[in-house]
């Protein structure tokens, strides 16, 4: 779809929603590698708890790194969402030009047909 304005300090761009419907499955597809990635780390990340020893644990050293492990699981969690989210997004600004794009065209044939 080309839109834009002509002469007055105005411009032209160009959106392609095959490019941007490409885009979103690149999004979806490291979303999906990435929350195996978290799961992995999680679990490693949950094991290497077992360092602190019953000194950590008495101490609290052990429930500070598990409250630390559980922040992180999280954000990382609310990432994947984030990128998934974007993927949506992408999808339906993809859909909406190319409806845009279909409507001017349907209004443009139209009008050579009325004239």
């Amino acid at each position: 779809m080309n839109a834009g304005t002509d002469g007055g300090g105005g411009g032209q761009f160009e959106v392609h929603p095959a490019s941007l419907t490409s885009l979103a499955g690149r999004f979806d597809t490291e979303a999906g590698q990435f929350n195996g990635q978290v799961s992995s780390f999680t679990s490693a990340a949950d094991t290497a708890g077992q360092a602190f020893g019953l000194l950590g644990a008495c101490d609290g050293a052990l429930s500070q790194y598990q409250s630390l492990l559980g922040s992180t699981t999280k954000a990382l969690g609310q990432l994947h969402q984030v990128l998934g989210g974007n993927a949506d997004r992408l999808r339906a600004t993809a859909s909406a030009y190319a409806a845009a794009e279909a409507a001017a065209h349907q209004k443009m044939s139209s009008v050579g047909q009325t004239a």
